[in-house]
């Protein structure tokens, strides 16, 4: 990690942060661009196009990172470009490596550290722009040597809608928003019509699109007092903690710091790799207009994060819910900062196993995200995203992902990540090569239905969806601190002192609720069921506490797994 960066996430900048780097996207053209001969053609993605990720070998194995890098090196030079290590990854190989893990953990992490490799035009030389797909194409993979090479996809946030860079023009991949369609002059992917006729609906309010409503229950309450650390009850019961990595979580009631962890840390480093920001105005999570604040709209994910806690709190008011910020307000990551926030992950879940003091582990992760993938036989065997979600998995961590809003046969990752599944069978049965193995609890894809109970017309569908739940018109919590720069179209003095008269502010969440559809929002459904399952058991057992070993804890995964989708190990 860069200096500049991590001052920025500490606020070291009084002045405000320096300016965002501009994100490089490309569209990969199957009908254009090159490919390599004998491969497959390529299917539509959208990617960095001046940076490659390796991965699939120790941090400190410099022959095998040499040889590769040497092979980059000499196709670069023929194309006029050079290839450098990010910095960062060489800063966060040098922290962990500083904290100790120690054989056991060096072991854990075998395979699944990997770096990013920046492509630039070579001093001297006159070349084309970086391009990170010719240069693969150029290279190939590395035989026999157990390295992966892949491009930097860029992952989209998926409330409803979901559309990727590649498929309509989006304001935020330039510098400025007023240098390409702009959500107040046109129409806007996240919010406006989508090219099938029925899809449009969720994005409008009263249909399921995003909008303040009242709530009038009472808050959830939490069954066990609190306990000297966030993870313990009163009674030592061990919480279930489920890791949201999103947009962050805003200020709400419900949402305090003895339910939600913000921004944890591991060694120093965020887990989440998105700044925080310097100031509320410019959060999501907080003013809500971070990508336009003089003028707004709303950001198309502004108050994602606070929404998906909102939902797990009341599927599972005892759970604690670790609120690590991936992106910002445009719903965009690069999967280089996806890869190295779940490393992270990875790695505060092994301190908590381990008994580190101030660590514990992580039972629940949720990524309501995804990208499609070139070449999706690539994607689902070696691909970094999948390798570090296994790991994860056999560490015991339920993952529990999105299907997609795009209403569409196509894998959309990580979705299609879970296994295939024949629901004709009792249980359902995995369909080869998918298997559902004891000791790696799958990845779980979660489709949303309409509140009668109907499939959703947008959700995403094939055989890797492994089950469906509430999420169309769904409510949950909004930050208190987000009011958008839209008013009621009619508001005017009442008769007693003080009273104001209006209708209903579309984006004005000072009551902290608010209704939304999409994927996004059933994922975290399945997520604190989950959670609550775990608790159950823990709370039945007398202890109180979870299973010490990894083998164990997969197993008390498996047992909430099959009790809320009926999926049952097959091995």
């Amino acid at each position: 990690m860069s200096e500049d960066s991590e001052k920025n996430r500490r606020g070291d900048y009084p002045e405000g942060p320096p300016p965002p780097l501009r994100w490089r996207v490309r569209p990969l053209n199957p009908a254009i661009d090159v490919r390599r001969g004998g491969r497959s053609t390529p299917q539509q993605t959208a990617y960095i196009r001046d940076r490659i990720i390796v991965q699939g070998f120790p941090a400190d194995d410099k022959a095998r990172l040499g040889s590769v890098l040497g092979d980059l090196e000499k196709a670069a030079a023929e194309l006029g470009w050079r290839v450098e290590l990010e910095q960062e990854d060489l800063l966060e190989a040098r922290l962990l490596r500083e904290a100790d893990l120690g054989a056991d953990l060096t072991g854990d992490l075998a395979g699944v550290f990997g770096f990013g490799l920046r492509i630039e035009p070579a001093p001297g030389q006159a070349a084309g722009p970086p391009d990170a797909w010719d240069l693969l194409e150029r290279v190939g993979q590395p035989p026999g040597s157990g390295v992966t090479l892949s491009l930097d996809h860029v992952v989209v946030a998926a409330p409803y809608t979901d559309p990727h860079p590649y498929t309509d023009p989006h304001p935020y991949t330039d510098p400025h928003p007023y240098t390409d369609p702009h959500p107040y002059t046109d129409p806007h992917p996240y919010t406006d019509p989508h090219p099938a006729p029925g899809l449009a609906e969720y994005g409008h309010a009263g249909y399921g699109g995003r909008g303040p409503v009242g709530w009038v229950g009472p808050t959830p309450r939490r069954r066990f007092k609190d306990g000297d650390t966030v993870n313990r009850t009163a009674d030592g019961i061990e919480r279930p903690v489920v890791a949201v990595l999103d947009s962050g979580t805003g200020a709400h009631p419900w949402l305090g710091d003895d339910v939600v962890v913000r921004d944890p840390r591991v060694h120093g480093l965020p887990i989440g790799t998105f700044p925080v920001p310097p100031s509320l105005e410019e959060d999501c999570e907080g003013g809500g207009m971070s990508i336009a604040p003089l003028t707004g709209p709303l950001d198309p994910v502004a108050g994602h994060g606070t929404f998906i806690s909102g939902v797990v709190f009341q599927q599972c008011p005892d759970a604690v819910i670790m609120a690590c910020r991936l992106y910002g307000g445009t719903g965009f990551i690069a999967e280089w900062d996806l890869l190295r926030s779940l490393r992270r992950l990875l790695v505060f879940h092994l301190f908590g196993l381990h008994h580190r003091k101030g660590y514990y582990p992580v039972d629940v992760l949720v990524l309501s995200l995804g990208y499609r993938h070139e070449r999706p036989e690539d994607a689902l065997f070696d691909a970094p995203f999948a390798q570090l979600l296994d790991a994860l998995r056999r560490h015991g961590i339920a993952v529990v992902v999105s299907a997609g809003n795009s209403g569409d046969l196509r894998p959309l990752y990580p979705a299609a990540f879970a296994p295939r599944l024949n629901w004709s069978t009792t249980p359902p049965s995995a369909v080869p090569p998918s298997t559902l193995p004891l000791d790696d609890p799958p990845v779980l894809c979660v489709a949303a239905t309409n509140p009668n109970g109907t499939t959703a017309l947008f959700s995403n569908d094939g055989e890797w969806v492994t089950c469906s739940r509430p999420g169309a018109g769904i409510v949950s919590t909004m930050p208190t601190t987000m009011r958008g720069s839209r008013g009621p179209s009619t508001e005017l003095h009442g008769r007693r002192p003080g009273e104001r008269r209006a209708t209903i502010d579309p984006d004005d969440f000072a009551g902290g609720f608010g209704t939304w559809s999409g994927t996004s929002f059933a994922a975290p459904v399945l997520a604190g069921e989950l959670a609550a399952h775990l608790l159950a058991q823990r709370a039945a057992s007398g202890e109180g506490a979870a299973s010490a070993t990894v083998p164990e804890r997969c197993k008390e995964t498996w047992k909430a797994i099959t009790a809320t989708t009926g999926l049952e190990p097959d091995s």
